[in-house]
């Protein structure tokens, strides 16, 4: 069993135009140890198992307090909510009533360039440069829409909570060093995944 090379894909990607390259870990077991490398397979079994434990007694812990949290979020959402939509509705009216005024200065600024283009009338082009004015600082006025709360997730709240629960626990780690100990090699090598010639 551990007569053959085992591998182990590391993929470090070098270089962006030419080709580009992965590493790879060749293991070469000694000839004559395969007790001490057993020993090594068991101990990192063991920790692998270990650290699954761990890691699925942390997540119920982190399901537990980000139920917690999503529900005081929740709360706190739909008060933003409700505020939210009588912004709103007070936003519209205040955009109805832009809308009209606008309209309006417009039609009359519409009225005063045409006079003011024909009929050369001093006061229809001050009155036409006047609207003109008034319109860019109505422009500048527009109301502008309130920002819209945004609903929590709960899976949002697990995905940064579970960033603490132990994932890897340093098995392979200490996998390597027991296979080294046991006389065994452990060589790197690159090989070409993209571009290659």
């Amino acid at each position: 069993m551990f007569k053959r090379a085992l591998l182990a894909l590391f993929p470090l990607i070098f270089g962006c135009g030419g080709p580009q390259f992965a590493v790879s870990y060749r293991y070469e077991p000694p000839a004559d140890n395969s007790s001490c490398l057993s020993r090594c397979k068991a101990d990192y079994t063991s920790c692998r198992l270990s650290c699954l434990k761990k890691r699925q007694e942390c997540m119920e812990r982190v399901r537990d307090e980000a139920g917690k949290i999503y529900r005081q979020e929740l709360r706190a959402y739909e008060k933003e909510l409700s505020a939210y939509q009588k912004a709103y509705s007070a936003y519209q009216r205040e955009l109805l009533n832009w809308n009209s005024n606008y309209r309006e200065l417009y039609r009359d600024y519409l009225y005063f360039k045409k006079r003011c283009k024909k009929d050369k009338d001093y006061y229809a082009c001050r009155r036409r440069d006047d609207l003109e004015e008034a319109l860019q600082t109505l422009s500048r006025t527009k109301p502008e829409p309130p920002s819209k709360p945004v609903k929590p997730s709960l899976s949002q709240i697990v995905r940064e909570l579970s960033s603490s629960c132990p994932s890897d626990c340093g098995c392979k780690e200490e996998y390597d060093a027991c296979f080294t100990s046991c006389g065994g090699r452990i060589v790197p090598y690159r090989y070409c995944v993209k571009n290659c010639k």
